[in-house]
Formats: structure tokens, sequence, C-alpha cells
């Protein structure tokens, strides 16, 4: 009687384990091994079933995701096939474009160097769609972290880590960029295919969100000019090597230009646009304007003050900054014309207006499109004092200077002020040209007068 009874509890405890919700689901907070040993000498999994609970897959059974699973054997010690997620998640490999890997290894049939465990967990699993679960919004970061910890550090100091930590509308996480394939495969310095998503992601948010564009409006007016600058038009073109929005603002550390350390500061874009201008910046470095970035004194120019900062036309643009006719009047007269800038750097003040009032000054204003203008004699990146014998105005390099455009220079060419008298237009032709017609036009029309007398009297 007593060995019946013993029996038969044994079945109520195992038919009690079978209808249990730990018998059709393993729960997710275990450590991935089993704990619980068994007679046999085998270990049965050990599953936190609370974490069930609360998890996405609450409602499956067991045999849902361990196919091959008996759940009336307890504990079962036969084969479970390893967990297939893309039974049920059949587009991951789509919806992942961050992890290339994975869709790689699902097409080739190996496992993926980071697999859906890695992030999701196992038993574990959480939406994203849940406020506060290791992929909602609020902590997405945190979670993408573990492994990218370098990245998310920066991202945390970043403007856009700031304004996700404090609830900005229209804030930035991790997928807000990295849903799409926007990171260069394979170590390859440059990649047109990145480089162009790379640039469509950036303006998503910043022309077409209007949480977004709201809040940054002073700078939202500028940045379509980017498409017309020389950086946008060579990407367009097929230019793997242009630089776009990454290449300048950084990624993950992007910061505004006001605050230290950012890559397109007062202090740093210079360091920034010599990633790929090498040899300008050292020409650069060694001019007056070069020179003048190491002192105190804020107003110091950068790059950006001549360039501008996305509408980058090239050279040769007429509406660039830095074409042969607008370089005069856009560029050099905006720091050397202003009485308080010369004042502040013991320069003339009547720079731009003795140069207009010169040969070369008359002839751009005219439309010569040949004609010299700044740029031409001092050099654009090499500007140097007169008294330097580097520079290209020094009295020993001038013949070769003007040399550049009139062949026959000597020693004696430049006898005379390059610059005009400021206020004295300097017009060889036009000083006489209307008095001259003036004065012919009177007298032809006087002659005629006379002539028309004469005849009437005679008649």
């Amino acid at each position: 009687m007593r060995k019946r009874f013993v029996v038969l509890a044994v079945m109520v405890a195992g038919s009690l384990h079978v209808n249990s919700p730990s018998a059709f689901a393993q729960t997710g907070r275990d450590t991935g091994r089993d704990t619980a040993q068994t007679r046999a000498g085998r270990v049965a999994p050990n599953v936190d079933e609370s974490a069930l609970q609360h998890s996405a897959h609450a409602k499956l059974v067991c045999v849902a995701c361990h196919t091959g699973l008996d759940p009336k054997i307890v504990p079962y010690r036969g084969k479970v096939e390893p967990v297939v997620c893309l039974r049920c998640h059949a587009d991951a490999q789509f919806k992942h474009a961050f992890h290339p890997e994975v869709a790689q290894a699902i097409r080739s049939g190996a496992q993926p160097r980071v697999s859906c465990t890695d992030c999701h967990g196992t038993h574990d699993v959480e939406s994203p769609k849940v406020p506060g679960t290791k992929f909602s919004a609020s902590r997405l970061a945190e979670s993408c972290g573990k492994c990218h910890k370098i990245v998310a550090e920066n991202f945390a100091g970043s403007t856009h880590g700031k304004a996700l930590t404090s609830d900005m509308k229209g804030a930035p996480t991790c997928l807000s960029c990295h849903r799409q394939n926007i990171t260069v495969a394979h170590g390859a310095a440059d990649s047109l295919a990145a480089k162009t998503a790379q640039v469509r992601v950036c303006q998503t948010c910043h022309l077409d969100s209007a949480d977004v564009r709201d809040r940054v409006a002073t700078s939202t007016a500028f940045i379509p000019d980017w498409d017309r600058s020389a950086h946008g038009t060579r990407l367009q073109h097929g230019d793997a090597k242009a630089a776009n929005c990454v290449s300048c603002h950084g990624s993950h550390g992007i910061t505004k230009k006001t605050e230290p350390g950012s890559t397109v500061g007062k202090d740093s874009i210079t360091n920034t646009c010599a990633k790929c201008h090498v040899a300008i910046e050292k020409k650069f470095n060694q001019s007056v304007h070069g020179m003048a970035r190491t002192s105190p004194k804020t107003d110091s120019i950068t790059c950006a003050t001549c360039h501008s900062e996305h509408a980058k036309p090239a050279p040769v643009d007429a509406q660039s900054g830095v074409a042969a006719k607008p370089v005069t009047a856009q560029v050099c007269a905006r720091c050397h014309d202003p009485v308080t800038l010369s004042g502040t750097y013991g320069i003339s003040s009547d720079r731009f207006r003795s140069f207009s009032d010169s040969r070369h000054g008359l002839a751009l204003h005219d439309g010569a499109v040949e004609a010299a203008n700044c740029a031409s004699c001092h050099s654009a990146h090499e500007v140097k004092p007169t008294n330097d014998t580097t520079s290209s105005v020094n009295k020993a390099n001038r013949a070769a200077a003007c040399g550049k455009c009139h062949t026959s220079a000597t020693a004696l060419f430049d006898i005379g002020p390059v610059h005009g008298k400021a206020g004295a237009r300097a017009r060889p032709a036009r000083a006489w040209v209307l008095p001259a017609g003036v004065i012919l036009v009177a007298g032809l029309a006087g002659g005629l007068l006379l002539l028309g007398r004469r005849r009437r009297t005679r008649a």
C-alpha cells in the first residue's frame, strides 16, 4: 500500500510539472547553463519563470522555439534543435542593416558573429515598443553601448545624445541613423553608397523633420546649399573622396560649433579641412591669417570665413566667394575695409577702396574676367606681409608676380603704385573720354548751327 502511494505521488507531481508554464516556455534571465542536477548526473534547465510574464514571447510554448523538445518528459534528456528565430522573424535580415553579418550568415547558413541572443537575450526577449525596455528609445544607446562602449560614451556627450537624455522631441537614437546601411564596409576609406546614404540620413531630420527643422531654424537655411557646393556636387557626380556631413561634423560625437572641441568650431575647423586639404593647410599656417589664429584675438579668419560653410562653390563658379570677381568685394573687403578691424590689427583701412580705384579694380568692375584681383597678387592661402622675403608682393618678387599676367614685366614694371590713391579714380581713359565727348558733341552742334545760319544768310 505504501509503495503504491509513493508511485501515485510521483505521477501527480509529474502531471503538475508538465501543465505548469515552465514546461511550455523557458523564461529568460537564466545564465544559459543548466543548474538543476538530476539523478542521472545530467542537468536540467533552471529558468526564471517570472521573466516570461514580461517577455514578448510570454504566450509561446517551449516547442514554438525549441523544436524537438517533448514537454511531457521532465527532465528532458533528448536532443533539442537550436532555436531558429527566422521561423517567425523572416524579415530580420532586412531590419538589421546595422549588423550586416546577420544577413550574410543567413544567406550562407553560417552562425553570425553577432547573433539574435547576443542583443535580445534568450528567454527575456522584450519588445522595443514597451517604454523602459532595453531597446526602447530611452535605453537604446545604453543597450548598444554594452558592445559599442566608446561609441556610446561619445554619443552621450554629443548634441544628439544630450537632446535624447533631455527627452527633446525629434532627438535621434542609434536606430534613427543606423536603421539604414550608412557604415563603410570592410574598412574601405571611401564608399560612395555609404557617404550618399549618410547625407540622406542627416537631411531626413535637419530638413524633413518639422520637430528638428523648427528648432534649428537658423541653420536650416544653409543646409540645402551643401547640395550645390563643391563637396556636394562632387559627391553627386560619383566622387567617393568628396567630403560629406560626417567628414566634417563627425558621427557619434557631433557637437555645436560653439561648444569646445567641436570639429567645426573656430579653433578646429582648419584642422578638419586639413584632413583632405593637407598641402593648403601648410601654406595657410605660414600666412598672416594662419599665424593670427594663435593670437588671443577671436576675429582671426578660418577656412569658413572665406569659403563659407556649406555654400562652398568651386572657385570658377560665379556665385563663389572665391571666384575671380567676387573675391575682392565679398571676401577680402569684409575684413580689410571696416575701420574697426583695421585699427585692431594695424592695417590700412583704404586697401579695398584704393584697389577699386586702380587699373585692376576698374577693369574688374567693368567685367574683365582676366583682370587681377587680390588673390592674383597676394595669393590665396599664402598671404604674407610685404616685408617678408617669401611674400609674393615683396619688392624682390613683384616682377615674378606681375609676370604671371604681364609676360614682359621687369623689375621696373611696378615702379608706380599698385593700389590707386583712395578717392582719386585712376581712369587713364575715363578721365578724359567724357569731357572730350561733351566738348566734341557741343562743337559739332555749334558748328552745324553756324553753318546753317550762313547758308540762310547767303540765300
